[in-house]
């Protein structure tokens, strides 16, 4: 059974676990009474377990088993971050006294930094988006969601009073009027927990206290930032298109002529298929959408959902179905 149970797993997963169970186990290693007394040695063992590891996994998770040069080199700079960073003290400070060591992994560092830079250069000169160019470094999974995470705290922390974001020749239809002050409340109750916790937690452990005070901080600036993103991010309209947004949460842009029909009504169990885009949160849809053929939406993770049918909560249903007629 277990054996039947592992053959499940896709092999990139599996790659990925082991190589995990790997790392995580080296890095335990430089914590043992051995390693103290022994740091040279555990130094040295450290760094080719996770070096090898991580160009192995690439190795392994490459077409055909032939990684590029630079995905190698990717992989063996990482594992070298890993090793300078994640040792204990004590293998720590015995890596930083061998200079042939130290070299080689910082060395290997920042050959993959200046290589990198380069092509994130190229790519922006040739046009590309920075996360188009950033992909061609980094996977576009991780690009994207560091991106984003960037651009919320950017907005919860230095945008403020901007009109919504309807370009010349669309029309905007707003939906935050009902949600905001549901959103609000949240954040209210985040900020009265983030300080009765983080008081509680100082007289506990004060290092505990602000590793959660951190946690909950940056969850509080993404709520405001997801807030904000509400109202400055409507659904747009123009002759050709319907680009249907939820803050920062769906953007989907869709034909119009790919609309077969608007208003009609969805069961339960149709808003909970998976081809249905429920574009509401926390409230039932006053405005629904079929779709004449199926159409992609880009999730972070995993493959594009294929979506037939949309539902929505507008504040103003009416001049929005009015727009189609």
């Amino acid at each position: 059974m277990t054996r039947a149970l592992i053959a499940r797993i896709p092999r990139n997963v599996a790659v990925i676990l082991a190589t995990l169970a790997a790392l995580g186990l080296a890095r335990l290693m430089t914590y043992t009474d051995w390693a103290a007394a022994n740091a040279t040695l555990a130094a040295l063992l450290f760094a080719w377990i996770v070096i090898d590891a991580l160009c192995l996994s690439t190795i392994a998770k490459a077409k055909d088993r032939k990684p590029p040069v630079f995905a190698m080199l990717g992989a063996a700079a990482l594992g070298a971050f890993i090793v300078l960073v994640g040792a204990s003290s004590a293998v720590r400070e015995r890596i930083f006294t061998m200079p042939a060591l130290l070299a080689a992994l910082g060395g290997t560092v920042l050959l993959w930094l200046v290589l990198a830079a380069t092509r994130v250069a190229k790519s922006r000169r040739a046009g590309a988006t920075w996360d188009a160019a950033l992909a061609e470094v980094a996977p576009g999974p991780f690009v994207q969601f560091y991106l984003t995470e960037l651009r919320m705290m950017h907005l919860a922390l230095f945008v403020w009073r901007r009109p919504p974001d309807v370009p010349e020749g669309a029309q905007g239809f707003a939906y935050h009027r009902y949600l905001t002050p549901m959103l609000a409340t949240l954040i209210g109750l985040q900020v009265i927990e983030l300080g009765v916790v983080h008081l509680l937690l100082v007289l506990w452990n004060p290092t505990v206290a602000w590793v959660i005070f951190a946690l909950t901080f940056a969850g509080l600036l993404w709520f405001i930032a997801l807030t904000k993103s509400l109202r400055l991010m409507p659904l747009l309209l123009t002759e050709t298109t319907l680009r249907v947004r939820m803050g920062t949460l769906i953007d989907l842009t869709i034909d119009r002529d790919a609309i077969a029909a608007i208003g009609e009504t969805f069961d339960a169990d149709t808003l909970k298929d998976k081809r249905t885009l429920d574009a509401t949160i926390l409230s039932a849809p006053n405005t629904t959408l079929r779709l004449s053929r199926p159409v992609p939406m880009k999730r972070l993770f995993g493959k594009p959902l294929m979506v037939d049918r949309i539902a929505l909560r507008l504040d103003d249903p009416a001049a929005f179905r009015a727009a189609f007629d």
